[in-house]
């Protein structure tokens, strides 16, 4: 790692309110250098595919310590397993249900707490919306099967709407 790029990495551990650890620095850098979405098991792999491996146990531990210190998003897409990207600033997300893309939307209120709901259990901290669809991909690869599509849905849940 570049000698620069080490030190503006500690200092932002640091002003986190972190130790500067080699596991948090390798994950930190790798999650800003891959860009987008990625589960653990993806950053497991990309590390030892860079010849910085770290145990399992080790990269779900440091990811865990980085989002809860606001230095990376965890995103629940509504798909197992959660993905983590270095991008912090609020937004949500668009699901393709045909490939499982992970596409960031803008929010338009632009802070955690954007929206409420009438009749909530408690007091919301954080408002993760996931929009699904399909994406412009796959529906210009089968501009047919939307139709299909919903028809298979609609067979599996008759027996709740009956």
């Amino acid at each position: 790692m570049h000698a620069d790029r080490h030190s503006a990495l500690n200092r932002e551990l640091h002003d986190a309110g972190l130790r500067a650890t080699r596991p948090r620095q390798l994950v930190l850098a790798l999650l800003r250098d891959l860009g987008d979405h990625h589960a653990a098991d993806d950053v497991v792999t990309a590390l030892a595919g860079a010849g910085t491996p770290l145990p399992r146990g080790s990269v779900y531990v440091v990811l865990a310590a980085l989002a809860e210190h606001g230095l990376i998003a965890l995103t629940d897409a509504g798909r197992d397993p959660v993905l983590y990207e270095a991008k912090t600033a609020h937004h949500h997300h668009f699901v393709c249900a045909e490939c499982g893309a992970v596409v960031d939307v803008a929010c338009p209120v632009g802070s955690r707490r954007c929206l409420e709901v009438a009749g909530a259990p408690g007091e919301g901290e954080e408002t993760q919306v996931v929009l699904r669809g399909r994406c412009p991909a796959c529906l210009s690869a089968q501009p047919g099967s939307r139709r299909r599509s919903r028809a298979r849905r609609a067979g599996r849940n008759s027996s709740a709407v009956a």
